[in-house]
């Protein structure tokens, strides 16, 4: 039986591309405060290549990859948490992005069926921390159980170590989760390799022309149909037989 639920979040809940041409106002300002020393223009610009390097292969190390920008910002590595660098980098994502259409919606059927609720995401800037602050902008953290980033476990989907993160998080088998994203490559291809049910969302975004995917939704209210849907299959295939 379906026990939980698997959320990508970039190009699932809200657009992929966060955007807007105020952003860097306040990672600067955050940064000139951590960093007195050096030009907050210079340590932001080093920071962002640094940090998006990070970010492409598998492999996510964002503290390796803030040690190395303070190495060309000519400072000490250990002189600022890492941590602090990491979140002054991070932009609110309610001043940024909506959430889709639907989103609270599909939260709350989760919540309803009694499933567990994973965010599992690919990130840059972002760890579990700085989601579960945008949840609570957004009032739906209390709709999530666990966060899992690839900040966080170090590795980047489609590699198996964050998917076992999930999995850990959701607390059941992966024949007993579904999977909710965007990328084939990144969460509908490996989660179906672990017997996972999945559905591929295209909200900001053409209809895939193939994919391995059980369903394609072109919203959220398609994937919250169709998760209860499921969940009412299940209960049918597995009630007792009458006597």
């Amino acid at each position: 039986m379906l026990r939980a639920v698997l959320l990508d979040v970039g190009g699932t809940l809200w657009p992929e591309r966060m955007a807007s041409a105020d952003r860097d106002d306040g990672r600067l300002a955050r940064l000139q405060l951590l960093l007195p020393s050096v030009d907050p223009h210079q340590a932001l610009e080093v920071l962002k290549w640094h940090m998006q390097r990070a970010s492409e292969p598998l492999e996510h190390d964002v503290a390796a990859a803030v040690r190395m920008a303070f190495r060309e910002l000519g400072l000490d590595p250990d002189s600022v948490a890492i941590r602090a660098v990491v979140r002054a980098m991070c932009e609110p994502a309610v001043s940024l992005i909506q959430l889709f259409p639907g989103t609270r919606e599909l939260l709350l059927t989760v919540r309803d069926l009694a499933l567990r609720c994973v965010v599992l995401s690919n990130t840059t800037f972002r760890g579990a921390a700085e989601y579960w602050l945008d949840f609570h902008d957004f009032d739906v953290a209390d709709l999530v159980d666990q966060v899992v980033t690839s900040m966080d476990v170090g590795y980047r989907k489609p590699h198996p170590e964050i998917f076992a993160a999930a999995i850990a998080a959701a607390g059941c088998a992966p024949r007993a989760c579904v999977m909710v994203g965007n990328s084939e490559m990144n969460d509908i291809g490996p989660a179906a390799s672990l017997g996972m049910r999945t559905i591929r969302v295209a909200i900001d975004e053409p209809r895939p022309e193939a994919t391995v995917a059980d369903l394609v939704a072109t919203s959220l209210e398609e994937v919250a149909s169709a998760v209860r849907r499921w969940c009412q299959a299940d209960q049918i295939a597995f009630s007792p037989a009458p006597s």
